[in-house]
């Protein structure tokens, strides 16, 4: 034999009408150029394989690769036996056997869902993850989140779904990054999976990646502003230090005042929360008259609500800048926020329950 052929070790998972390609490593140990055609073996599966390219050419002591293309009948039975399989090679010139390898296959039903991940607009760190059940069987599905690199929280809501046939669903990612006291921005990635939920622990179904930036909690024109003003306090107090004033009884120091950041006071919101407007924190006094302004309306109106600064919380999202997020808590289940949304949805149409 003069070409190495390797297959996949674990077993290949065949779908009915649906292509699977298979990778076929192929190495040529000799000197000498070698031109070989790979096909299946006579055997069950036979006639569902078709090779790309049809002839692999191998300098000496070089590797390639070609795809083997397994496309079941759509009528075949599913069946969870693992079938062995061979692939062999001949060269093309004299169709001499120049190689083969063994592998196992199987055939069952595959999980059909399909979705994508999109960044939810008005909020930073929250995506919408839609799911949809193409089959005529109803598949249930868990959804796994996690950050890069991992400082912080992730999650999904709900973590666990059956799709019916023909259905879709909407999905909430929530990302909550880690953030520096101070520093410059840095990119994260939210990473979510979707596996079958009888096989956790199997390939996953379907994988997403949002992205966003990790902002410091003080901006850096801040902490560049309090050490220029502890700089000049400092060379202020240098200057004056040799000075001697005339001063009646004992001469009295006064301690320098420093300047120091302000802070953020925290503020606890409590799942599950209804969600009724997010107002950015723009302009010169960082939105919050046409926040303060919006939760008057609403409160006229009759409708109990909160005003939070997302920058206070380590629940809700926020971007460089956070957001002023009118939303009311307190609710002891989520069918109870669901009904404050119902009650006033003419009052607040955005509103949406968060859990």
């Amino acid at each position: 034999m003069d070409v190495e052929l390797t297959l996949p070790q674990t077993p290949v998972a065949l779908a009915p009408g649906v292509a699977t390609r298979v990778p076929v490593e192929l190495r040529n140990p000799y000197g000498r150029r070698v031109s070989v055609q790979v096909s299946m073996a006579p055997g069950r599966a036979a006639g569902w394989a078709a090779s790309e390219p049809v002839i692999a050419t191998l300098e000496g002591g070089a590797t390639g690769t070609v795809d083997l293309v397994l496309r079941p009948p759509a009528n075949q039975p599913p069946s969870p036996s693992l079938v062995p399989f061979t692939v062999s090679a001949q060269e093309s010139s004299s169709g001499e056997p120049a190689g083969y390898a063994t592998g196992l296959l199987t055939v069952a039903l595959p999980v059909p869902v399909t979705g994508g991940l999109a960044k939810r607009g008005g909020t930073a760190n929250s995506y919408d993850l839609w799911l949809a059940n193409r089959s005529d069987w109803p598949t249930s599905v868990r959804i796994s989140t996690k950050l890069d690199p991992p400082v912080g929280t992730s999650s999904a809501e709900p973590p666990a779904v059956r799709l019916e046939p023909g259905s879709t669903l909407t999905a909430t990612i929530l990302a909550k990054p880690g953030r520096p006291i101070f520093g410059t921005p840095k990119p994260y990635a939210v990473i979510v999976a979707v596996h079958d939920a009888a096989d956790p622990h199997g390939s996953a179904l379907l994988s997403e990646v949002g992205t966003g930036i990790r902002r410091p909690r003080v901006a850096n024109w801040l902490v560049a502003t309090v050490a220029i003003i502890l700089a000049l306090g400092a060379t202020a107090a240098l200057a004056f230090s040799n000075v001697k004033l005339p001063l009646p009884g004992r001469n009295r120091g006064e301690p320098a005042a420093t300047a120091a950041a302000p802070t953020t006071t925290p503020v606890t919101v409590g799942r599950p929360y209804a969600l009724v407007d997010v107002i950015p924190h723009r302009g010169a006094d960082g939105g919050k008259a046409a926040a303060e302004a919006e939760r008057a309306k609403l409160v006229a109106a009759g409708m109990p609500v909160r005003l939070v600064d997302s920058l206070a919380s380590d629940v809700l999202a926020d971007n460089e800048d956070g957001f002023w997020v009118l939303l009311q808590d307190g609710f002891a289940t989520t069918e109870a926020a669901t009904e404050y949304c119902t009650q006033w949805r003419l009052v607040a149409p955005k509103c949406r329950v968060t859990s």
